[in-house]
C-alpha cells in the first residue's frame, strides 16, 4: 500500500533524489514504443529515434564506465598523496 503522507513529506522537504540518467533514458524509450505512427513518414521518424536512443544508451555506458575509471584514479593518487 502506497504511504500518500510520507511521500507528501519527502516532497514538500525536498528529500526526494534526483532519477539516474539511466531512468530518463528507460523512460524515454518507453514513451517511445508506445507511440503509435500513423503514416509511413511517423514510422520512419520513430525508428530513427529508437535507433538514437540506442546510441545515447550506449554512449551513457561508455560514460559511465569512464568516469568509475577516474574515480578509481583519483583515490589511487589521494592514497599516494597521503604517504609522501
Amino acid at each position: 500500500m502506497t504511504d500518500y503522507g510520507r511521500m507528501t513529506r519527502r516532497f514538500l522537504l525536498g528529500e526526494t533524489k534526483k532519477p539516474s540518467l539511466r531512468a530518463y533514458l528507460a523512460e524515454l524509450a518507453s514513451t517511445i514504443a508506445k507511440i503509435r505512427p500513423s503514416s509511413q513518414t511517423q514510422a520512419i521518424m520513430i525508428e530513427n529515434l529508437k535507433s538514437n536512443l540506442r546510441s545515447v544508451k550506449k554512449e551513457a555506458l561508455a560514460l559511465e564506465e569512464r568516469v568509475k575509471v577516474l574515480e578509481e584514479q583519483v583515490v589511487t593518487l589521494e592514497e599516494n598523496k597521503k604517504e609522501q
